[in-house]
């Protein structure tokens, strides 16, 4: 990719995932989350991603596009158009039906040869900037980003709390457990963000109503230009072999008394016997 001009509105590709809600996840009676009953959402540092695209446009003008691989099932509709209606101007979904990218390699390697075909399709010069969340919020692996930045030989600024474009350079800062560090580097590049960068903004009824309007493009996996699939299955990937919840019982133990200090008294006095409070 070459270097971005300095007076050039930049183009940002935002990496978006689309995950069963965490908060809405509940066991089934095997143990096992049982993704039917949780409603999809974008990853909350996804929302963070495009968030910072946003106000990164607002201030320099360009584009903002997004690009998701979506695995099995593609998330309603009105899943997708909250991203339009986010600042997303154009929403390109990576179609993997048959779980093709079901790892961060082959996931990165999807989105690097997606990033080029999007580049060619709209006729964009050069990438200026990609951003990706830190982590998705299902997973948490937080490599997607580092090696779509390989993948793209970008250089690449992880966990940045503050973003700046200045004549044709990124300067970004982050907090680590010793210091806050100000870095910086030429575009174009990549950046990964976490929830300590902004509070993503609702959109607004006009902003949703508009959100219909703007293109939503799939492309299936089989026909991405520039991604080897048969290379890609013979590469060593990692594989989620089981994913279940640790059981909880419920006691079921109903605190009787007379008044409520009576009460208070019994339920202390279970909890210190279970073990829950030491006094």
């Amino acid at each position: 990719m070459t270097g971005t001009s300095d007076t050039r509105p930049p183009n940002i590709l935002v990496c978006v995932k689309f995950v069963p809600d965490p908060n809405q996840l509940q066991a089934d009676a095997s143990g096992h989350p049982d993704l039917a009953r949780a409603p999809f959402r974008i990853s909350t540092f996804d929302e963070n991603a495009i968030e910072a695209a946003l106000q990164l446009s607002t201030r320099h003008g360009g584009h903002i596009f997004g690009v998701s691989v979506t695995s099995g099932q593609v998330p309603p509709r009105d899943v997708l158009l909250r991203t339009l209606a986010m600042g997303v101007e154009v929403l390109y979904l990576i179609k993997d039906e048959a779980r093709l990218a079901a790892d961060p390699y082959r996931v990165a390697a999807v989105l690097a040869a997606a990033a080029r075909a999007i580049q060619s399709a709209e006729n964009i010069p050069s990438w200026d900037l990609v951003i990706a969340g830190e982590a998705s919020a299902d997973q948490f692996n937080a490599q997607i980003g580092p090696r779509v930045a390989m993948a793209l030989d970008l250089p690449a600024i992880a966990y940045a709390t503050k973003l700046e474009l200045q004549h044709g350079r990124l300067i970004a800062n982050r907090a680590t457990d010793e210091r806050s560090e100000t870095l910086e580097v030429d575009l174009p590049a990549l950046v990964t963000v976490g929830t300590e960068i902004n509070q993503a903004r609702m959109p607004t009824v006009l902003q949703v109503m508009g959100a219909a309007r703007k293109p939503i493009r799939e492309i299936v996996i089989e026909e991405l230009p520039g991604i080897d699939l048969d290379a890609l299955e013979r590469r060593p990937s990692l594989r989620t072999i089981d994913i279940s919840a640790p059981p909880s019982a419920r006691k079921r133990i109903v605190i009787e008394g007379q008044d409520a200090a009576e009460m208070a008294s019994h339920l202390l006095s279970r909890l210190g016997t279970d073990g829950e409070v030491k006094f």
